[in-house]
Formats: C-alpha cells, sequence, structure tokens
C-alpha cells in the first residue's frame, strides 16, 4: 500500500498558519521564497501554492530588486495631519468656555455654528465629526436644548420663580 497523496490534514494546516502568524517577519520570509521559487516554477503555481495572487509575486520581485529587503517591509501607515494648529484649537476651546465668537457677541454653539466659524476665520473647512472629537479631547460635551413645545408661550413663564 502506497503513501497518501494528502499528508496534512486540515487541523494541521490551520494550527500551522496559527503559528506562521505569530512569527516575527514571517510574511517577509515568505515573500522571499516566492521570488526565489519564481525563478524556478510558473509564477501562477507559486501563487497557487502561497494562496496570493501573481500580481503580488510580481511586485515582491520589482520591489526587491529596486530596494531589497527593506523594499519589502511593510511600510508604516500614518494618519492624515490636523488641519488645525494647536493655535486654532485653544481659539476655538476660548470661544466655546466664553460663549462668544470672534467679535465677542455671545452664541450658544452648535457644531455647524462652530464649523461655519472656523471657516469663516481660518479658511479651514473642518467636518462636524471630527471639531466634536476636537471638542471631546478638550473634555467639552455640547449642550443639550430643553425641549420647547410648539404651542409654549415664552412670555407667560417670565413671571414664575425658579427654585
Amino acid at each position: 500500500m502506497g503513501r497518501s497523496k494528502v499528508n496534512a490534514d486540515l487541523q494541521t494546516v490551520e494550527k500551522a498558519e496559527q503559528q506562521l502568524e505569530r512569527i516575527k517577519d514571517s510574511k517577509l520570509s515568505i515573500q522571499l521564497k516566492a521570488i526565489i521559487a519564481s525563478a524556478e516554477h510558473p509564477v501562477e503555481n507559486v501563487a497557487d501554492v502561497l494562496k496570493v495572487s501573481r500580481q503580488s509575486i510580481f511586485r515582491w520581485n520589482r520591489k526587491f530588486r529596486e530596494d531589497g529587503v527593506e523594499g519589502l517591509r511593510d511600510r508604516p501607515k500614518g494618519h492624515m495631519r490636523s488641519k488645525l494648529t494647536e493655535g486654532h484649537k485653544k481659539e476655538i476651546e476660548r470661544w466655546i468656555l466664553g460663549s462668544k465668537n470672534v467679535e465677542g457677541e455671545p452664541v450658544e454653539w452648535t457644531l455647524k455654528k462652530l464649523q461655519k466659524e472656523v471657516k469663516d476665520r481660518f479658511g479651514i473647512h473642518a467636518g462636524t465629526t471630527t471639531l466634536w472629537r476636537y471638542l471631546k479631547k478638550m473634555g467639552l460635551v455640547p449642550k443639550k436644548a430643553r425641549p420647547v413645545h410648539v404651542k409654549e408661550d415664552r412670555g407667560a413663564w417670565e413671571g414664575f420663580e425658579r427654585i
């Protein structure tokens, strides 16, 4: 009786893949092995064995030729820089804490009003979500207006004494 054509069962393969993910720079070693294998075997076969696309093999070859091993390493992904500088943020904080706009007029700030003021004053378009995040980092939370009934007579309430 001959040997089985399939050497590893599904459970062994899954365990091996999990261990491979834990190894530092395992992706780099796979990329290098793919480059070496693509010299002797068709790219389609190498891609099938490694479960990657053919384009990945070609891209890895090109990056390795151009920049060596460093070309294959993942580069850190950066975030977009803030449009507002620290000075802008401090001024916005002063506006909100003072409940006044640039001209010194009293304002009940909303995110839309703040967005318009930032656009007018600094020439920077900042989304309401971005402004909300800045306010949250400053430790500020938006006020919630008390509900007002449509038929309410505000003049009638002025005579009552608040406790």
